[in-house]
């Protein structure tokens, strides 16, 4: 969002300024929320560095063992064990994508409380494809601001006035008036 695209709109500088006060903190509510995503990449490029060496170590292995029985049995369990932990690794990784791309939906949604609508949510049929889109998520955020929306911040709306204006005073109303 530029300051240029809300000129354009017609809006003065005061508003203006409003809405890029606005925006800023919403960024900043979002830095925060991902503020170790560096931190975590750094950790995954390291384990899979040292997914790749084991891999490569145990290879070497097992060429200078093949006559050798228990350290060939040796190696199998430590091929069993990377190849699981690289599977449990891959696993935590794919939630954490689907984790953060279901936040960033429901943060633009304009979600109020984020834990509360997960909590609404069928994650099971949630699920990110290898483009990195969502699947099986606007449905449901479509049916929770039907039959939820107090979860949803919509903006301001008109104060609700079911009589449109037309409002016979009530007994009480009447002799309130009356005795002053």
């Amino acid at each position: 969002m530029k300051r240029e695209d809300l000129k354009e709109l017609g809006l003065d500088s005061e508003k203006i300024d409003s809405i890029m006060k606005l925006h800023g903190q919403s960024i900043n509510d979002i830095k925060d929320k991902y503020t170790d995503y560096d931190e975590l990449k750094a950790q995954n490029d390291n384990l899979t560095k040292q997914v790749s060496k084991n891999d490569k170590d145990l290879k070497a292995l097992r060429s200078q063992a093949k006559d050798n029985e228990e350290l060939s049995n040796q190696i199998k369990s430590l091929e069993a064990d990377n190849k699981a932990f690289k599977e449990n690794s891959e696993k935590q990784i794919n939630q954490m994508k689907l984790d953060n791309a279901v936040d960033g939906v429901l943060s633009n949604n304009n979600v109020r409380n984020g834990k509360a609508v997960k909590g609404l949510l069928d994650m099971d049929n949630v699920k990110l494809d290898e483009n990195g889109k969502l699947t099986g998520l606007d449905d449901q955020i479509a049916g929770l601001k039907k039959s939820d929306s107090y979860l949803f911040d919509m903006g301001k709306k008109q104060d609700y006035n079911p009589d449109d204006g037309n409002h016979e005073p009530s007994g009480a109303e009447i002799l309130k008036d009356a005795w002053g």
